[in-house]
């Protein structure tokens, strides 16, 4: 796992697998353990303690574990991505493959925008640029090119723009693929507009809500 990331599972002694009850009854067989009461004056067990509550609070709730979950996925595959020794076209491409597969499951409103945003990029290096410019496969940079805007369909636009420069330079001389690029660039700018417009709108409306309340009680 990454360093910046912890393994709750592995804190918990549980699989990735692991049910809801598995989690409860690992936290609180644990928590029994490490309990500072039952520890006192002892550094590592208080530490061990809070760290298993931070495993807990962040697995025993459905949506934190999805989002959790999503961004241990996309760590680990940095990883592998970094530790890869044979870099070819193939091989980015059929990551690239898994990439699109995998963020068309997960839940959109808990992904890790900043996790896919690096692993793009991880995959779109400049080394890894320099290999599929160099070798100018058409066939596989286009590819690539489609499997990189379906997995990033729901990316931030402030992450989609610099994606998308490094999208244009595969694209080469291809005007109908840098049209397509552009158009998602576009679609993605669009939707900020709309996301910002209905925060505002959540905004006047908790305002006035809250107005309500106070002129209501205070003619009670």
């Amino acid at each position: 796992m990454n360093r910046h990331l912890k393994d709750y599972y592995k804190v918990l002694g549980l699989s990735p697998g692991a049910t809801t009850q598995d989690i409860k009854k690992a936290y609180r067989s644990l928590a029994f353990r490490y309990h500072p009461d039952q520890n006192p004056d002892n550094a590592f067990a208080e530490a061990s303690f809070k760290e298993l509550q931070e495993a807990y609070a962040t697995l025993s709730h459905a949506g934190r574990r999805r989002a959790y979950d999503e961004e241990r996925w996309l760590m680990a595959m940095s990883n592998k991505a970094r530790e890869q020794q044979a870099i070819s076209p193939q091989w980015i491409l059929d990551e690239c493959i898994k990439l699109a597969r995998h963020m068309a499951t997960i839940d959109t409103y808990r992904m890790s925008h900043n996790s896919l945003r690096d692993y793009i990029f991880l995959l779109l290096s400049e080394a890894h640029m320099g290999i599929l410019l160099r070798d100018n496969d058409t066939e596989k940079n286009v590819a690539i090119i489609q499997e990189l805007l379906k997995a990033t369909q729901n990316l931030q636009y402030r992450y989609m723009t610099e994606i998308a420069e490094r999208l244009l330079q595969l694209a080469g001389p291809d005007v109908a693929l840098q049209q397509k690029i552009a158009h998602s660039v576009n679609m993605h700018r669009k939707q900020a507009g709309r996301d910002k417009y209905f925060t505002f709108l959540i905004l006047v409306a908790a305002l006035l809500l809250a107005l309500f309340m106070y002129f209501y009680g205070r003619k009670r």
